[in-house]
């Protein structure tokens, strides 16, 4: 399974390099390589009250993991950060769950993953990932909107735990992942992993 693991914005981890160093090492050492594993992270210029990724520190963190064997790349939200993404060689580039971004995708000529929210928004171009744009949601909002075969192909599962996974196996799962819950992140909610959570599946 393609594992994409979302680090979230500034939200997870303060724009500060010893927590990107924390949240990286812990992925690292409970890795026994089951999974591909791809570290993937959120680009905006601005996205209130979110905090923005400081570019500095994306790349910190895209060189940082390139060290540990892992690639990087980002979920982008305009062009300016799309812009920024582009410099990097990244395996593909995200396309968060909202109408307003799937024109961004037209602009992409690496290979782009696309979420959707409803089965017949899947279309031939790119990578798409079955999608509930809630947090948390439940598996039955998943069914209610995606067929077997679409869930078994590509789930970005933003359901408590690994339940989703276990049922439809998926070929890729993108999952939320945090170094520690915090209540004043919005990217550490119940939806999201932690490293002891993350270790029951590797």
């Amino acid at each position: 399974m393609k594992l994409i693991l979302d680090m979230g914005s500034g939200n997870s981890c303060n724009n500060d390099k010893k927590i990107v160093d924390k949240m990286l090492s812990s992925i690292s050492w409970i890795d026994r390589h089951k999974h591909q594993i791809i570290i993937k992270w959120q680009l905006f210029k601005s996205a209130p009250p979110n905090i923005p990724l400081d570019p500095y520190i994306f790349d910190y963190a895209y060189l940082t993991a390139l060290e540990m064997g892992y690639r990087t790349t980002a979920s982008v939200f305009d062009e300016e950060s799309l812009k920024l993404l582009s410099t990097y060689k990244t395996p593909f580039i995200k396309i968060a769950c909202r109408d307003e971004l799937y024109k961004l995708s037209r602009q992409i000529k690496t290979p782009v993953y696309i979420s959707v929210d409803r089965g017949e928004k899947i279309r031939k171009r790119g990578v798409y990932l079955c999608c509930v744009p809630k947090y948390p949601a439940t598996i039955r909002e998943y069914e209610s909107e995606f067929n077997t075969n679409q869930l078994s192909e590509a789930i970005s599962d933003h359901t408590i735990g690994w339940d989703l996974m276990n049922k439809y196996k998926p070929n890729i799962l993108e999952k939320h992942f945090v170094h520690e819950r915090n209540k004043n992140n919005p990217d550490a909610g119940v939806f999201a992993v932690t490293a002891d959570e993350l270790k029951e599946i590797m």
